[in-house]
């Protein structure tokens, strides 16, 4: 009888084991859904993120944003040249849908046709659209409508002789405050004053060989208080900063590039414009 009692108590203290260890493997593997499965959406996030630093150190521009109550400015630092970025841009469209979506065993896609014909184009702020054309040497930024900026700040450099000016026909009775700083082999030159933003404004410089740089501030393809900056035979550095309204609250601070990717890895699926 006591052998009997012994035994069932000792299958009893078996079944138990069997029973915790079973709910402890059942509350690790539970443990580890929850923290292996964000990991995907972590990733995605991640490679989004990094897709956008690449793709900006590839093609630029440099961009900054500031941002008060009262208004809003973006920077915008960038080259004007005759450098068509298809084939780095068309490299690294390769080396995503390949060699890193095999590493890391994901899909990934991308669509960055519009931006292989020599233009670089980046949507600021959701509603602004900058524009730098290295086919044509020209930069414009732009909105439909207007942008409503209160004022340019805009340098540019040229490695050349500066040999005529034609300066902009300031109004002290405009509302778009220009300033243009403009260095070549001549030194460095400031003029600034206000104009009206329906205007067809110009400012240029003309350097040998009939080589010059433009300076449109106000109506730029139909639109009011933009910018177009354009070379004719050479090439310049520019940067430039605009004050602009202040954001609706509903609109995201920040850039995208008329090209996007799309992301997938198990029950993660992500599709969006590259940008930051």
């Amino acid at each position: 009888m006591r052998g009997f009692v012994i035994t069932m108590m000792s299958m009893s203290l078996i079944l138990i084991l069997m029973a915790l260890s079973m709910s402890l493997r059942s509350n690790h593997d539970a443990t580890e859904r929850v923290l292996m499965e964000p990991l995907p959406l972590i990733y995605a996030a991640f490679l989004l993120d990094d897709t956008a630093y690449e793709f900006n150190s590839i093609i630029g521009p440099e961009i900054a944003f500031n941002e008060t109550n009262e208004s809003l400015s973006i920077s915008v630092k960038d080259t004007l040249h005759a450098y068509n970025h298809s084939s780095d841009i068309s490299a690294y469209s390769a080396f995503l849908g390949s060699e890193l979506a095999l590493s890391t065993e994901s899909n990934i896609t991308t669509n960055f046709t519009n931006m292989t014909g020599g233009t670089v184009r980046v949507f600021l702020d959701e509603d602004y659209e900058y524009v730098n054309d290295h086919t044509n040497s020209e930069i414009t930024f732009t909105k439909d409508g207007g942008t409503g900026a209160d004022s340019y700040d805009i340098s540019f450099a040229v490695y050349s002789l500066r040999q005529n000016v034609t300066h902009m026909a300031f109004n002290e009775s405009g509302t778009l405050n220009v300033t243009i700083h403009y260095t070549d082999l001549n030194g460095t030159d400031t003029e600034e004053g206000s104009v009206f933003p329906n205007d067809y404004n110009v400012f240029e410089v003309q350097y040998p060989n009939g080589t010059r740089f433009v300076v449109n501030a106000g109506l730029v393809g139909g639109n009011p208080a933009s910018m177009r900056l354009k070379t004719y035979g050479t090439w310049a550095e520019v940067s430039w900063t605009a004050d602009l309204p202040p954001l609706n609250e509903t609109i995201k601070r920040g850039y995208e590039y008329d090209a996007s990717i799309d992301y997938s890895q198990g029950p993660v699926k992500v599709s969006r414009r590259i940008g930051k």
